[in-house]
């Protein structure tokens, strides 16, 4: 059965505390959605990704500790991420990058931790889910040092320019319901360049809702409106984009249909 794949969703998040995740599955596979990857940020939410991928059939986990996050963690830590890295529902090392847009940590903390967990990457041959805020040059300065091939950039917001750097890296770019704004000019330009065999769609669900629902409460049903975005911006159907992207998926994640 052909379907969506939500690249990047937070199923165990807050937001979602009072609302059963089988119930927000079921609703967004009614609306064409058939994977989904279930992505954590820290050591807690990389547990909680791995126990819904164990309870749900096509529900995938992608396990690291966000940039933001890096400061409450230590040697042990990293050593519980590797153990957790060997379940084989985790495809991918992820939200792991750079944030230079929230002060709290220090540059220097994150690019440490950054290095650490592409480093588990490589030990576990996964891909990357790379999450990038004001950094992109100190983050392609990194992953090429790193002689990083394999990933995403996840809900990219960058240039047309800088894009096309992640792609000579041979990495995928991801577009969320950003790319719906009606402000997202730049973001669409950068959805035009992307050759079709390198686009990937999420939500990053609960956040970053696609219009028409913008400010409210996302959730991976709601991709559908991304799909449709990126399918008028290339001017193909659709149900096309959907089988692209899903391939796409499914390639960078190493899933066996």
């Amino acid at each position: 059965m052909q379907g969506i794949f939500d690249t990047h969703c937070h199923l165990m998040s807050e937001e979602y505390k009072d609302e059963e995740t089988a119930l927000i599955l079921e609703d967004a596979k009614f609306s064409g959605v058939k994977w989904f990857n279930n992505v954590g940020y820290d050591i807690e939410s990389s547990k909680k990704a791995i126990q819904a991928a164990n309870e749900f059939d096509f529900v995938y986990a992608t396990i690291g500790i966000h940039p933001t996050d890096v400061a409450r963690y230590g040697a042990e830590d990293l050593k519980d991420l590797d153990k957790l890295l060997n379940n084989s529902k985790v495809i991918a090392v992820g939200e792991i990058g750079l944030d230079y847009y929230h002060k709290h940590v220090s540059h220097d903390l994150q690019k440490e931790w950054f290095i650490k967990q592409l480093h588990l990457a490589k030990k576990h041959d996964l891909p990357v889910a790379i999450h990038c805020r004001d950094a992109y040059e100190e983050c392609l300065h990194i992953l090429k040092t790193e002689k990083i091939t394999k990933g995403l950039m996840h809900c990219y917001s960058g240039d047309v320019e800088t894009a096309k750097k992640f792609l000579d890296l041979g990495f995928y770019i991801s577009f969320s319901g950003t790319v719906t704004f009606k402000n997202a000019n730049q973001l669409r330009e950068v959805a035009k360049m992307v050759p079709l065999d390198k686009i990937l769609v999420e939500t990053d669900a609960p956040y970053l809702t696609p219009d028409p629902y913008r400010g409210q409460k996302n959730y991976p049903k709601y991709i559908a409106y991304t799909v449709a975005q990126i399918a008028k911006i290339k001017d193909i159907p659709v149900s096309e984009m959907i089988r692209i992207t899903t391939k796409n998926a499914l390639k960078v994640f190493n899933i066996k249909e």
